[in-house]
């Protein structure tokens, strides 16, 4: 104990087990379910900036959900879901932010990281499909076809009997048609997916009485049908799961760091068809993943919807780190890029992006200083950034924390003002 103007106090470390005693008396320490409402995700790799996340959020009609990491960045990053619910439950007492929040246990393939998850206080779990979905159906000849709907198990031969030559006409006359041709590939694709689902929401309604549940299917090769939203949508409400958000794979190309590529009325025709099944089903809504930067379809998105969406963004805050970086200490931009473009190769095994290496400079040694921060308008730069963080933090972590420490001011301003044009885009 300590004496301070004739009063004694003791001083604690804010780690997850002093977290949890404070989070028993202090409401506003412990992340919430949303439930079906708007809102937006914002991860933070470095565990720094939920303050200024939360001081952009708390100004809008949106549910903040600040603790947002995968086990791929805790791999690359050197945390664990316990040390970004400590990092993110700080930022909201530094903020003075007394509203609830979610924390996003994003893209969970396994049991063993769903617990650790739970068990770490998490309040929105996202389940990645991704490695149950049964990818080699679209390159299956007809006889492969043949031969397996004649392996299809009684549940599964149940569940096609169900959908076979059903037609649904939604709003303004737009049709969902299952047939023989649709019906098998989307039964073969998306069956795994549903059991997946199925044994993990078992594990989430074992340990938890309140949770928010996502379902990922944005890392598919192919474009979610209409059909196949339908499908997944109905056989998980049949077996039960409350989902509160889905991310489907839509048209164009959704890539790290830079705003979205391909044919903006197609998405939209998409989109407005998605959004019919929504409403048609009800009780979820549609989720964009890799949400960073794609000012040019927020406006889709957001009208598409009608407003009702979960956005999530993560590496944009990241790159807003890298230029506070580029500012203020120039050399340490230049180890940053330069281990950066060494490892680019490695790098972007984990990630779907089409940067052209050819375009980048082979190094920043003779770029004048003042000019280091206007590189982070050339999109394949950031795209090379935006994967680099682990090579970063694992051999840059105490230099480039010591920068943004001491230039706290500057980091957050720009963390902030980001977060706000992504806000403002979406909701005005």
């Amino acid at each position: 104990p300590r004496l301070l103007n004739g009063q004694y106090f003791t001083l604690y470390p804010f780690d997850f087990c002093n977290l949890q005693k404070c989070a028993k008396e202090i409401p506003f320490f412990k992340p919430t379910a949303a439930g079906v409402i708007t809102s937006f995700g914002t991860g933070d790799r470095l565990g720094l900036v939920s303050a200024a996340h939360l001081n952009v959020l708390k100004k809008y009609d949106v549910f903040p959900v600040i603790a947002q990491q995968s086990p791929r960045e805790l791999e690359k990053t050197g945390r664990s879901f316990q040390s970004v619910m400590v990092d993110a439950s700080w930022g909201v007492f530094m903020s003075g932010y007394r509203g609830k929040f979610g924390a996003d246990a994003d893209h969970i393939k396994d049991e063993s990281r769903l617990i650790q998850a739970i068990e770490s206080g998490f309040s929105f779990f996202t389940l990645d499909a991704s490695e149950v979905m049964e990818r080699s159906v679209p390159s299956k000849s007809e006889k492969e076809l043949v031969e397996a709907f004649e392996r299809l198990s009684s549940p599964q031969l149940a569940v096609y009997k169900r959908y076979l030559d059903r037609t649904l006409t939604l709003a303004n006359g737009f049709q969902i048609d299952f047939h023989e041709e649709n019906l098998l590939p989307i039964l073969l694709t998306y069956f795994p997916v549903i059991d997946f689902i199925d044994q993990m929401n078992t594990l989430l309604d074992e340990r938890l009485s309140h949770y928010d549940l996502e379902i990922s299917l944005d890392e598919s090769d192919a474009v979610t049908s209409f059909e196949a939203h339908f499908f997944i949508a109905e056989e998980l409400h049949r077996r039960g799961i409350d989902f509160q958000s889905l991310a489907l794979k839509f048209p164009g190309s959704f890539e790290k760091g830079i705003d979205y590529r391909g044919d903006p009325k197609e998405l939209e025709w998409n989109l407005r068809r998605q959004a019919t099944i929504v409403r048609n089903i009800s009780g979820y809504r549609l989720s964009l993943h890799s949400g960073s930067d794609k000012f040019s379809i927020y406006p889709i998105f957001s009208r598409e919807t009608e407003g009702l969406f979960h956005v999530k963004t993560s590496g944009t805050s990241w790159l807003k780190a890298l230029e506070t970086v580029a500012v203020s200490n120039p050399e340490l931009f230049r180890k940053i890029y330069d281990l950066s473009f060494v490892e680019l190769s490695e790098n972007r095994k984990a990630y779907q992006i089409s940067l052209d290496a050819a375009s980048l400079p082979q190094d920043l040694e003779y770029y004048p200083d003042k000019k280091l921060v206007e590189l982070m308008k050339n999109d394949s730069l950031c795209q090379l950034l935006h994967i680099s963080y682990g090579s970063v933090l694992r051999d840059y972590h105490q230099e480039l924390y010591r920068v943004l420490f001491h230039h706290e001011e500057d980091h957050f301003q720009r963390v902030e003002e980001n977060i706000e044009n992504h806000l403002k885009a979406l909701i005005g």
